[in-house]
């Protein structure tokens, strides 16, 4: 499975992962549900994972995992961890823009990262409410619509070209039938090709929820290799672990580049 994936075995950052308590055998005797969608650059289904603070304590944090590539070839291990609520000021969202991505919408946004200003689509995952980010560079949404054009011999309209741009589905006519095309930034190249309308882009979109969701399941490592699925957390929890008292190396590992 590995060999054929977007991300090889050898490319896999085994030291970063170890830092949130999983182990290179951890990782080799994954179930396919979570070592699939890792090594093609998906997001996860939901993973308890360990790590140390500073005060020595070790503290537990169910979260999402995805493997991205930077613009230099380097694989960064990027952690979704479950919040109570949308972090709004890392990246500072505008209230139109929250409740774009409330809707499960992606926006277009510039950020500043490491001191450089670049455009960005955001998404929300919607099980951990942690914020997706990608270079809008990175998804090649027109690409493939061009790609499409030639091969589909589509016209699309220059309101069309834009809404893709913007990170907005398009419902598009090949021949008689209707293929929607949008931005979804848990799929490895960043954005779904879905066979239908918009009402069935947003059907699956629900669907997917709800598959993802069931209760918070997710993924525990019972020890050094096993790994068991079992609730994982309550929407409605307490735990410090995800209290809002948390630090601020907290905070950011929303989308953190670990």
């Amino acid at each position: 499975m590995i060999g054929k994936s977007k991300f090889l075995e050898e490319e896999i950052p085994y030291e970063k992962l170890e830092k949130i308590g999983i182990t290179r055998k951890g990782v080799l005797s994954m179930p396919k549900e979570i070592i699939g969608p890792l090594v093609n650059g998906q997001v996860t289904p939901l993973i308890m994972t360990r790590y140390k603070a500073d005060n020595g304590k070790v503290i537990e944090m169910p979260m999402k995992l995805q493997l991205d590539r930077a613009e230099n070839g380097d694989v960064r291990l990027m952690t979704y961890q479950v919040r109570r609520d949308i972090e709004r000021e890392n990246p500072k969202l505008t209230d139109k823009e929250l409740e774009l991505v409330k809707k499960g919408e992606a926006v277009k946004k510039e950020v500043k990262e490491d001191g450089v200003r670049k455009q960005k689509f955001i998404q929300l995952d919607q099980e951990t409410k942690s914020l997706i980010m990608k270079d809008a560079a990175a998804v090649k949404i027109s690409e493939k619509l061009r790609e499409m054009e030639k091969v589909k011999d589509i016209g699309l309209g220059a309101n069309q070209k834009q809404a893709a741009i913007e990170g907005k589905p398009i419902e598009l006519s090949v021949g008689d039938q209707k293929v929607t095309v949008g931005v979804d930034l848990r799929e490895p190249q960043g954005f779904k090709v879905v066979n239908g309308d918009m009402q069935e882009w947003e059907r699956q979109m629900k669907i997917r929820y709800d598959n993802e969701h069931e209760g918070f399941m997710g993924y525990v490592q019972t020890d050094e290799n096993r790994w068991e699925y079992q609730k994982v957390v309550d929407m409605l929890s307490s735990k410090e672990e995800i209290s809002v008292n948390k630090t601020k190396e907290e905070k950011k590992s929303s989308g953190l580049k670990l």
